[in-house]
């Protein structure tokens, strides 16, 4: 074949590859992650023998050195480097079916990469892949404006992080097309880009938009040779920085904080559980400065060292996988060597801008490339990669390559035996691609089907496709696994006839096994083994589940002692087995902790309550710490919110009764008799007017439900 038919090859395979953030599969686990990267990874398999035998029929097609590539292959290395030390290797080579960011992704994305500067060669050939660049992400924006906002990408950080890179796009192209009418196309995806970038509403990545256009200015200004261009630039960053100091100097100002404007400083309650998770990463990064924790096992090290203040900022997702900071990620999974390799990538990057703004002083690319990394950068600072993000990430730094390089091509082609190694190389990483990613596929699949099956009650159907799909020993079945946990944990099995409970409890059990097998310093996984034990244990099944649950939850606790939860599902499990003491025991350290955190004072209120002789001032302080912290909320229409009404009532203590009926109502809003002891309360308050105005409402209802009946055949 001729290098021409090679590079439409190589350019057909990157056009597609860029394509696949359209793809969706519902059938899979994940599916806006694992429906992208899997088709990718075969693709980029499948490419990777016409490559090299592209480059080595054509020599003059092959990577040149530059110091971009070395860059990119020295991190990939300093993270392979970081398996000797991980505590999970295969979550370090292969990642999981929510991320795909293993090892074994950075090669594909590496592969991508040598594709690119091997096969676009010409400013046309780039000029048209950027441009189909920012057509895919235009209609990515249509689909998020017109049907779904985080579009086929399913997540709004990921899509802003995306569009970043194709405004950017955007605006280079503008600058290469000399003709207006050319310019004018570009108006209606840039409309669209934008429209869609505001309404994900993401904070890192307007604050890294931001940032990059004062880089810009700034960059202009310190670089241009032209005095005009340095005056317009240093006095547009000097009133643009003191716009923007004088806005969030009104920080406390009402308007400010019914703002989206609140969402960019540090109020924001996600920043702060990010926070929680840096200083995690800092606690720990003196015990393995240079290679890290394990490429991809950040959970390791927030888990260790998690703080029980975490849960003032959230109740959900607490259990990071990702320091949502990709330095520290990066610093604290692979090391000093990881971080700098990465580094080292951006500091050639900036060095060939910087020789081609020297170079080409009136050309403003050098400059909105810096822009673009500005903004990757920054953003990148509060969330870390994914797919759409490195896809972008190799374009750009592909192209600085093209810039940096000689497009005059001496096409001498050798002579090799070329259709016999295509066709080995072909049916080797066909055989390749089967065994990984098709099986992983495979797996996923299934998966789902089996859950499909679960929920229609086919049990022995669903058991039998979940076999099947964990025999295919697939080093990406671990979130599998997990999915049918949740299920058997989060569903009311005894409804279900004893052989059912028997074998699916069982089965879950012996899949959290499995899990845990692979990483026993998991605390999550030492959870959910946990979990099963617990499930088995109130189903009655026949084995000492209950000590088997307590004893994975204690090692769960060693692990990660701060973690709330795990200590209120060791106090559940101790006060059904009766064993009061020990359940109070557990509870009572936990205030130290977290004292801001209503769900101790809760659960201690009903301890203490339980026990043989009730502490009477230990139970009054606990009850009034759980309800001023806001805990009547949280306990919901329980049986422990109804104690608490009582204990209040019974007291004689108004006020506090009238709050918690105050809730009660919120749950409640048509129920006559809660009205009816809001008035009885109020009266006994003395405040006639609000005990009027509950009864009234109270014979409002009374009233529709008597109309209702007699309305009812």
């Amino acid at each position: 074949m001729s290098a021409k038919t090679y590079q439409t090859i190589l350019q057909g395979g990157v056009f597609l590859a860029l394509a696949m953030v359209f793809f969706v599969f519902p059938g899979w686990l994940f599916p806006f992650i694992s429906s992208k990267q899997i088709p990718f990874n075969i693709l980029m398999e499948l490419l990777l023998p016409v490559w090299l035998v592209f480059i080595w029929k054509f020599p003059a097609y092959r990577p040149k050195k530059s110091w971009l590539t070395f860059g990119l292959a020295a991190y990939i290395i300093a993270s392979a480097l970081s398996l000797f030390v991980s505590p999970d290797l295969a979550l370090s080579f292969w990642g999981d079916a929510e991320r795909m960011l293993g090892i074994f992704h950075l090669g594909h994305f590496f592969i991508f990469y040598l594709i690119l500067i091997s096969a676009f060669v010409k400013a046309r050939h780039w000029d048209i892949l950027l441009f189909a660049s920012v057509l895919i992400a235009t209609l990515i924006s249509l689909i998020g404006l017109l049907k779904t906002p985080h579009s086929t990408i399913g997540n709004t950080a990921y899509v802003s992080g995306y569009l970043i890179f194709n405004l950017y796009f955007i605006v280079l192209l503008f600058y290469r097309y000399r003709h207006l009418k050319h310019r004018f196309w570009l108006l209606f995806p840039a409309l669209m880009i934008l429209a869609e970038f505001v309404q994900m509403k993401t904070s890192g990545a307007i604050i890294g938009l931001g940032v990059s256009l004062l880089g810009i200015l700034f960059l202009a200004g310190a670089l241009s040779h032209k005095k005009r261009e340095r005056i317009f630039s240093w006095s547009a960053l000097t009133l643009a920085v003191a716009a923007i100091v004088l806005i969030f100097s009104q920080q406390e100002a009402a308007w400010f904080q019914n703002s989206f404007l609140r969402n960019l400083t540090p109020q924001k309650n996600t920043f702060q559980t990010r926070l929680v998770s840096w200083e995690a990463a800092a606690k720990d990064f003196p015990n393995h400065p240079y290679l890290g924790v394990g490429f991809g096992n950040f959970a390791t090290i927030f888990d260790k060292h998690f703080d029980a203040r975490f849960y003032n900022y959230s109740r959900s997702e607490t259990y990071f996988d990702r320091a949502h900071n990709n330095l520290i990620d990066i610093a604290s999974t692979t090391g000093l060597v990881g971080l700098v390799t990465y580094l080292s990538i951006f500091v050639a990057l900036f060095y060939y801008l910087w020789k081609l703004r020297r170079r080409r002083p009136d050309d403003p690319t050098p400059l909105i490339l810096a822009g673009l990394i500005i903004a990757y950068f920054v953003q990148n600072l509060a969330i870390f990669d994914s797919f759409v993000t490195y896809i972008g990430l190799m374009l750009v730094l592909a192209y600085v390559y093209h810039l940096s390089r000689s497009t005059q091509i001496e096409n001498q082609p050798k002579k090799i035996p070329e259709g016999l190694v295509l066709l080995v190389g072909l049916v080797i990483m066909a055989i390749f691609a089967f065994n990984t990613n098709f099986r992983a596929a495979q797996v996923f699949v299934l998966t789902i089907d089996a859950y499909t099956q679960m929920g229609r009650g086919n049990y022995d159907q669903a058991l039998k496709i979940y076999d099947r799909a964990f025999s295919l020993n697939s080093p990406l079945d671990k979130d599998g696994k997990t999915s049918y946990i949740n299920l058997v944990v989060g569903n009311k099995l005894s409804s279900l006839a004893k052989e059912d409970q028997k074998k699916l409890a069982e089965y879950a059990i012996t899949l959290a096994q499995e899990n845990l097998s692979a990483n026993p310093q998991d605390s999550l996984m030492q959870v959910q083994l946990a979990q099963t034990y617990y499930t088995a244990y109130l189903l009655d099944l026949e084995g000492d589940y209950a000590e088997l649950a307590l004893e994975s939850l204690n090692r769960s606790i060693a692990l990660s002692p701060e973690r709330l939860p795990v200590h209120y599902l060791k106090f559940a499990i101790l006060l059904f087995e009766g064993r009061k003491e020990e359940a109070v025991a557990t509870l009572e350290p936990l205030v130290e902790l977290n004292p801001d955190y209503p769900d101790t004072y809760c659960n201690l209120f009903k301890a203490y309550r339980l026990l043989d002789e009730p502490p009477l001032e230990l139970i009054s302080e606990s009850a009034d710490k759980c309800l001023a912290l806001g805990g009547a909320q949280v306990l919901g229409m329980s049986q422990d919110f109804l104690n608490l009404l009582a204990h209040y009532y019974e007291k004689g203590d108004w006020e506090k009764t009238a709050q918690v009926v105050e809730i009660l109502i919120q749950y409640q809003p048509e129920n006559v008799d809660s009205f009816l002891l809001l008035a009885e309360v109020y009266n006994n308050l003395g405040d006639e007017e609000k005990s009027q105005a509950a009864l009234e409402r109270a014979n409002l209802l009374y009233g529709a439900q008597l109309e209702a009946e007699e309305t009812t055949p």
